[in-house]
């Protein structure tokens, strides 16, 4: 019993830790068999927002050549905020991009690009070979959606209307990310925004200041607030002053 016991804590660990990339032995990392002929670590492409990336080249059988670029993200909540900001890349689908195929997939806090030349059908091996690759890295984390959960989808389109800001936010330096999700009815547009994580009260004060300089500032068509469990709340948009303060009072209550 106490070897079952040891061994149900050493996969208990196992399936809880999520190290960082930068933690691997990257020439150990296997595809479809085989080991990589080259891999290293590299300063993120721009386009993705990640925190690190490595890259990874395979020789496979069919004669192509696969590079695997993995993204590591502050959280699985970041991971998913690129394809709310991307709208000309779909998770799993085939993406063309100049002279060769790209396909994006999500597992926890990282994104995995595969890059390569000859197609992959949706019934090869190869491509049961690249979801078994992103199982390679240990994640506690493969639910993005419980921050996504505090906007109501009533008069929003659920995967189109939805975007993450970084580094700005209402026209102004952020030191936080905001979740954005916008809204429209036949009238009226708006939208509501959280920040995704608590905001100490250092970054808030210091954002504060430079919103009473900015328009929002002044302006009675935006409300933003910072809730007693840190997370940053705003409202904006054409909704008059009533109603506003309403969606507001409703939004703060589903964050909360």
């Amino acid at each position: 019993m106490k070897v079952l016991a040891a061994i149900a804590l050493f996969f208990l660990a196992c399936s809880i830790e999520d190290p960082s990339i930068t933690e691997f032995d990257l020439q150990k990392i296997r595809l479809s068999g085989g080991t990589p002929f080259n891999a290293y670590f590299r300063e993120p492409e721009p386009y993705t927002h990640a925190d690190k990336q490595a890259d990874l080249f395979y020789a496979m059988s069919n004669g192509d050549t696969m590079k695997v670029s993995v993204c590591e993200f502050e959280s699985a909540m970041h991971a998913r905020a690129f394809f709310y900001n991307t709208d000309s890349i779909i998770e799993k689908a085939e993406i063309l991009s100049e002279n060769e195929r790209k396909k994006f997939l999500k597992r926890g806090r990282r994104l995995f690009i595969f890059s390569y030349t000859l197609p992959i059908s949706e019934n090869s091996s190869t491509l049961d070979s690249l979801v078994q690759f992103t199982r390679r890295f240990p994640t506690k984390d493969t639910n993005a959606s419980m921050d996504f959960r505090s906007f109501s989808l009533k008069n929003s389109r659920a995967d189109k209307d939805f975007s993450v800001q970084r580094d700005y936010f209402l026209g102004i330096e952020a030191p936080f990310i905001m979740l954005v999700r916008r809204y429209s009815d036949a009238d009226f547009t708006w939208v509501c925004a959280r920040s995704s994580t608590a905001v100490s009260e250092e970054d808030w004060k210091d954002y504060k200041n430079k919103l009473q300089n900015n328009f929002y500032g002044q302006d009675s068509t935006a409300l933003i607030s910072k809730l007693s469990n840190g997370i940053v709340v705003a409202i904006y948009g054409d909704l008059d002053k009533e109603r506003m303060r309403k969606v507001f009072d409703e939004f703060i209550g589903l964050v909360n």
